[in-house]
């Protein structure tokens, strides 16, 4: 699998105030996000996310370490024009109009004359904005901004595409309208790097996440991989086992109230079936109990806080 972005040993401080000591907003960061794929970037406030997308837009210099773009070290003129960006905050000059807008990214691109306008009426669509082609930008909702920034980092037809919070702003029925626009680009072959506060926009969409915590990597991977639970197990039964009443082990619980599935720690599994079976249980399923993303992130950045702590 080809690697779109590998991030080695990056490290980024500032100072807040003239006189104040450095503060580390990237300490050792590795990261890598692969052709093809949709990768969530989670962490909590002030962990370094939009920092490290700036530096690999080349917006914000490294104090050390390497960023490897396409192969190549660093960010050169041509992998800038395989790259769409969205910062988390986008700013526009609100006299212009979204055709206007879009038609000076496309020339900054160097996209043809004769290519631009198909590009814009194509974007203008995807984005639900035909109908606004015209209107002055200062008449838009944050939300229509909010798709007028998606638009302009897909003006070039990126094979990377940068996001850092791309639902803000937006209501259910568009953040549905961009989850459906993003999960298109990665059917047609898009990278897509996702800096996002919304969990489950992250497990909706994304095939891994990288968990940063005071600028570093806590956990990276796939979800299935991630949320796989190592200690947890659900038992399904075929039928519900309303009599029983006995003595399971401490860590067996009933998911509800028809007596349907348990769930129960690995140390108890063997006991618990055993329990089951004895007092007439069919078993139908034993699995991990796969976490969800929140219960996930919550526990990795408590763990991280807790070592860094220490």
């Amino acid at each position: 699998m080809t690697t779109v972005l590998r991030i080695e040993d990056l490290k980024k401080s500032y100072r807040t105030g003239r006189k104040s000591p450095k503060r580390d907003a990237i300490n050792g960061l590795n990261l890598e996000v692969n052709s093809g794929q949709i990768l969530g970037l989670l962490g909590p406030n002030g962990a370094g996310k939009t920092t490290t997308l700036k530096s690999v837009l080349d917006l914000v210099s490294p104090d050390s370490g390497n960023i490897w773009l396409f192969g190549n070290k660093g960010i050169s003129a041509e992998a800038r024009k395989k790259m769409g960006f969205l910062p988390e905050q986008p700013y526009f000059e609100l006299y212009l109009t979204p055709r206007k807008l879009l038609r000076y990214f496309g020339k900054l691109f160097g996209l043809e004359a004769s290519a631009i306008e198909a590009r814009i009426s194509h974007l203008l669509n995807l984005v639900g904005l035909t109908e606004e082609a015209d209107l002055s930008l200062n008449r838009f909702s944050k939300g229509m901004l909010q798709r007028m920034g998606i638009a302009q980092a897909l003006i070039s037809e990126p094979e990377f595409l940068i996001l850092d919070e791309p639902s803000s702003g937006l209501d259910p029925m568009g953040k549905i309208h961009i989850k459906g626009i993003l999960e298109d680009l990665r059917r047609g072959g898009t990278t897509i790097l996702l800096s996002s506060h919304q969990l489950s926009e992250i497990e909706d969409i994304c095939d891994g996440v990288a968990i940063i915590d005071r600028g570093r990597n806590v956990a990276s991977g796939s979800l299935d991989e991630l949320l796989q639970s190592e200690e947890q197990y659900e038992i399904s039964l075929l039928e519900p086992l309303h009599d029983f009443s006995g003595g399971f082990p401490e860590s067996a619980s009933w998911e509800d109230e028809e007596k349907r599935g348990l769930n129960v720690k690995r140390e108890d599994l063997n006991a618990t079936l055993k329990l089951l079976m004895e007092n007439g249980g069919s078993i139908a399923e034993v699995r991990q109990k796969r976490l969800s993303l929140e219960e996930y992130f919550i526990n990795r950045v408590e763990t991280s806080s807790e070592r860094t702590e220490k």
